[in-house]
């Protein structure tokens, strides 16, 4: 197998939130991956892989893209391991998850970044992130990361349903692990990969989460350095 991940200046520290989801999800299944870094403007140029973003996933001479795609292709093809989702109603319900916690949390995450984001990318990849990026915000990206403050307090706000929900159970999949704690999970590597800011405070039911998610897999999660 192999996973195409998204890197900058250090090819080390791929940050790419939907790629720590597929990474977790292929540690969870016990499965051997070789990853194989990127920049933004090299994925488009993986043959046979017809993708314009990362997590691609190689297995077998297929491609899957997409970091949904491969969690239910991994389900489908190595059954007899633990499973990501509990069943079709498991899955509908990370399936759920996965679309508010897009809007609560990566919504408001994404511009409080994407500064510290462009500081860290490959140098080719700056034109385009510039262009693509500023297109989004609707602003530049000095602007953006002038209101980081603002978008963080935004971004905090949003977490009370997730604190709340890690005060009766240690992990959002319940006892264990499973597809929803990753797809949280590839939130704060991403953040840990681009940016000193602090997301959490340390009596946050997360703050003590994420440290339960980062030994999980012989401390998988940890071969990002926090930024300072």
């Amino acid at each position: 197998m192999k996973l195409y991940e998204l890197v900058g200046k250090d090819k080390t520290q791929g940050f790419s939130p939907y790629v720590w989801r597929s990474r977790m999800a292929l540690a969870h299944k016990g499965c051997t991956v070789e990853m194989a870094p990127l920049i933004f403007t090299e994925i488009a140029d993986v043959e046979g892989a017809n993708a314009k973003t990362v997590p691609i996933l190689e297995h077998n001479g297929t491609f899957i893209t997409d970091s949904w795609n491969i969690a239910c292709y991994l389900d489908e093809q190595f059954p007899d391991r633990p499973p990501l989702f509990n069943g079709a109603q498991g899955k509908a319900q990370a399936n759920l998850f996965n679309n508010i916690f897009f809007y609560n949390l990566v919504v408001p995450l994404f511009p409080a970044l994407v500064g510290d984001i462009f500081n860290v990318i490959d140098d080719r990849d700056r034109d385009y992130f510039r262009t693509s990026r500023e297109a989004r915000l609707g602003k530049s990206l000095e602007e953006a990361a002038a209101q980081q403050e603002d978008y963080l307090a935004q971004f905090r706000k949003q977490l009370w349903p997730y604190n709340q929900t890690l005060k009766a159970q240690d992990y959002f999949d319940g006892a264990s692990p499973a597809y929803s704690d990753y797809i949280m999970y590839g939130l704060f590597q991403w953040a840990k990969g681009v940016s000193p800011c602090q997301l959490l405070n340390t009596d946050d039911p997360l703050h003590d989460w994420r440290a339960r998610m980062d030994d999980l897999y012989d401390g998988l999660g940890k071969v990002i350095k926090p930024r300072v």
